[in-house]
């Protein structure tokens, strides 16, 4: 049975969006998941998109590692966010429980496979929170990561760096739905694209599907009920502009 991997990054709280894309998973038959950090902020499901994240890690369906906005619920970082990202962040505090906070606490920063690298920002000083957005940045994460796949999240739109025949990364703009072959004789980086916040100007969620054997990977936008999402966003209390951001997708 070929391996099919759903790499799904940048949840941040986003229920409905967690389940149109697993069930769109599901529909393609991934077989493992991976999620690329930033299980909550933003939106307004922390308590359930923890669990489900922990209940699929725990029963060894999936494996997890950890982001800036899962960090922050246990590490001081006022005055690294915008006071919207803060504001969520204090919100979520109140809401998770001493367990769910400890399982955000024991996730990795990156975690390493055979041919593959999971990270949530990039495999260069990944604790830094480094963005791969362009060549330069591409390069450095695998670099570091000495991969030839490396999965990123951080970054809220899809991407795809590639390895050019002088050794330059080369920036791909995938077209969702179609198979990009990766074939191993080079070094890849993919940016999955946001799962509960996009910012390309699609509200649709994002998630990636990687199938190691057929050397494949397929970036995937999945509809799902962003404004009853953002309503949540309004009912808890928390800023505007985060409702707005995920009925506009900017």
């Amino acid at each position: 049975m070929i391996e099919r991997i759903g790499l799904f990054a940048d949840l941040h709280s986003n229920l409905e969006a967690f389940e149109a894309c697993m069930a769109s998973a599901k529909e393609l038959g991934v077989t493992r998941m991976v999620f690329l950090g930033d299980i909550v902020g933003y939106n307004a499901d922390p308590i359930a998109l923890v669990d489900r994240v922990a209940d699929l890690v725990h029963a060894g369906k999936a494996i997890a590692v950890l982001g800036n906005h899962d960090e922050a619920v246990f590490k001081d970082y006022s005055q690294r966010m915008n006071p919207n990202a803060n504001a969520a962040i204090a919100w979520t505090k109140s809401q998770l429980n001493t367990s769910q906070i400890g399982f955000l606490q024991s996730l990795p920063l990156v975690i390493n496979e055979e041919d593959v690298c999971f990270v949530h920002a990039s495999a260069h000083n990944p604790a830094e929170w480094n963005y791969v957005t362009d060549s330069m940045s591409a390069w450095n994460c695998v670099q570091s990561s000495g991969k030839t796949y490396t999965f990123v999240g951080h970054v809220h739109e899809q991407a795809l760096f590639y390895q050019s025949a002088v050794g330059k990364l080369i920036r791909f703009a995938p077209h969702p739905g179609d198979e990009v072959p990766v074939w191993k004789h080079r070094q890849w980086v993919g940016v999955v694209g946001s799962l509960g916040q996009p910012r390309d100007g699609n509200p649709e969620a994002c998630f990636a599907v990687f199938e190691a054997d057929s050397e494949n990977l397929t970036f995937h936008r999945v509809p799902y009920d962003h404004y009853t999402a953002a309503e949540k966003i309004r009912r808890a209390g928390l800023p505007d502009e985060l409702a707005i951001r995920l009925i506009t997708g900017k």
